[in-house]
């Protein structure tokens, strides 16, 4: 009676009756993957409904490009003075700090300290131009404020003469030594 498919339970017909959400014989008519025709309908309502929505949604996307695109052509002239304007005042800036190491080559130490300790901005003038006066007083103000900062010019090397190497007679030698010994006894 284990063979039996009666005996199975879920088996029988009477229990495919009775029990709520069990197959019937109409929903299996189709093939493996395939629903009944209320659900292929309701599928290509779906598909519809998100075709129709993508395609509204790139509608949108080129109204908004074409918004875009009129936006950057209409701002476009005052970007680019924009940009002259900030490239005008880097490249014043450079020749500003140019014109810095070059007036304090002679004058410091160490050239780059003015470019450390100056204001380079308020040393450019209006429209671009360097005031090269300026320059030279802000060097001058600097070596007046900061004297230590000022280069040796023209003192004597640090170590001084400490006695090595040739060095000229101020008396010729005396020609035998005995002009030597009398030289050195009579002084």
């Amino acid at each position: 009676m284990a063979d039996d498919p009666q005996s199975v339970p879920g088996t029988s017909p009477e229990n495919d009756q009775d029990e709520p959400g069990t197959a019937t014989g109409t929903e299996h008519q189709g093939e493996a993957g395939k629903g009944t025709e209320g659900d292929q309908a309701e599928d290509v309502k779906t598909e519809r409904a998100a075709r129709e929505a993508a395609e509204k949604r790139a509608s949108e996307a080129e109204q908004e490009a074409a918004r875009l695109r009129r936006s950057n052509a209409a701002t476009k002239g005052t970007d680019l003075d924009a940009l002259r304007s900030e490239i005008r005042q880097e490249f014043t800036a450079q020749l500003v700090r140019a014109e810095l190491r070059a007036a304090a080559a002679g004058r410091l130490r160490d050239p780059a300290d003015a470019l450390a300790l100056l204001d380079v901005a308020a040393l450019a003038g209006s429209g671009g131009d360097i005031d090269a006066a300026a320059v030279a007083a802000a060097v001058d103000q600097l070596v007046k404020d900061k004297p230590y900062l000022a280069a040796d010019q023209g003192s004597a090397p640090a170590w001084g003469d400490v006695g090595a190497g040739p060095r000229e007679a101020t008396e010729p030698e005396p020609a035998t030594p005995l002009d030597r010994l009398r030289r050195a006894y009579d002084a």
